[in-house]
């Protein structure tokens, strides 16, 4: 038996649910209730209805384990910025030119954006809650005093990129706005932030939700893979995937994405952030293709899965220590304490996403498929 039988009791929240009531769940909302459990959590809807059955007429309910508290963290007002520190040479034709080589239909005028609450600063960008057309959107305003000659090739990169898409599962490009004194790339609200900051804000979600942020993602990803020519990301993390409102995921930050124009072209630039970096960066001459996207995506369902428990992947590691670690000695995340918790089903396929070897990777779209399985 997977349990000792014990005294009779009643579970009062399956008191009143049927075998009917649990069929219609999804594969992962009847895992969560095992987890509650400390029941198995492998096995098919079908099996695992009969655990939950037998568990309603015959076992002791345990309690679940107490989750992270929910802590506020509140947002700083905005502090007026000088014209000065945005001065730039260009002018307004200029920057036109530079950002809206197809012409001027995506070119907003500054003063249509209503600028609100301050979301946070990246690199050379500020980010900003703002209105545009009475519709929510995200402003990223460019710290121009701060601007190079790489910076701007990786904004236009963006933008080039970004006009490109769409997916609900990837940030939508609304606009540039080209004032000399507001650079802005305008785009869709994520009202809840990025997942790094949302794992560290939020309570851990139920198993269903965790797997549908894996979901998201993955479709995300597969989007950019599947499109002909495909498009790597190159520096997915957990700082780069937005959550918005109604708890959805999506792919953000193409500064750093490559357009690979054939399936059989390798890409040979070194680039994205070390700690999500899979093994075949760490080159002086690097060649990879968008199987690097597969690896730094099982770190991030590493992450979502440990919910914070050990912060992010490698963060420990200085950036010798890194490439001697995961290049040359294999070392991923520690996956011990989550085998009792999560389907080995799942386990199995993070670790075949950071498997070294490239090859030996799934496609984003069998990850897709597999995570679907729990969606069910």
């Amino acid at each position: 038996m997977l349990f000792q039988t014990i005294h009779r009791h009643v579970d009062s929240s399956l008191e009143t649910v049927t075998k009917e009531d649990l069929n219609k769940l999804l594969l992962a909302d009847l895992i969560e209730f095992c987890q509650e459990r400390g029941l198995p959590t492998e096995g098919t809807k079908a099996q695992l209805i009969g655990l939950l059955l037998y568990w309603k007429e015959n076992t002791r309910p345990i309690p679940a384990p107490s989750a992270p508290q929910l802590f506020s963290a509140e947002l700083p007002p905005i502090s007026p910025i000088s014209a000065q520190e945005y001065r730039m040479e260009l002018t307004s034709r200029e920057f036109s030119e530079l950002f809206l080589e197809d012409g001027p239909g995506l070119d907003i005028p500054y003063h249509h954006l209503e600028v609100g609450q301050k979301l946070g600063s990246g690199g050379f960008k500020d980010c900003f809650i703002g209105l545009y057309k009475g519709e929510a959107v995200a402003i990223g305003e460019l710290r121009l005093a701060q601007f190079n000659k790489m910076d701007l090739a990786e904004v236009k990169n963006e933008i080039r990129v970004l006009k490109q898409l769409r997916h609900e599962n990837v940030i939508q490009f609304i606009g540039v706005c080209t004032n000399p004194q507001h650079l802005c790339i305008i785009t869709e609200l994520c009202a809840k932030g990025d997942l790094f900051d949302v794992i560290r804000k939020y309570k851990r979600p139920n198993f269903a939700q965790l797997v549908m942020y894996m979901h998201d993602i993955a479709l995300g990803v597969s989007y950019l893979h599947t499109r002909r020519p495909s498009i790597i990301h190159r520096d997915l993390k957990s700082m780069n995937i937005l959550i918005s409102e109604d708890d959805r995921a999506k792919v953000n930050d193409f500064g750093l994405a490559r357009i690979r124009p054939k399936a059989s072209a390798l890409m040979h630039t070194q680039c994205g952030t070390p700690n999500w970096q899979a093994p075949e960066f760490w080159s002086s001459n690097p060649s990879y293709t968008e199987k690097v996207d597969v690896y730094a995506c099982g770190l991030i369902f590493w992450e979502i899965l440990t919910w914070g428990a050990y912060g992010y992947p490698f963060q420990d590691l200085s950036e010798h220590a890194l490439y001697v670690q995961v290049k040359e000695h294999h070392v991923r995340p520690p996956m011990d304490k989550l085998v009792p918790i999560y389907p080995k089903s799942l386990l199995f396929l993070i670790t075949e996403m950071w498997q070294g070897e490239s090859f030996r990777r799934p496609p984003m779209s069998h990850v897709v498929d597999r995570l679907a399985a729990f969606l069910t």
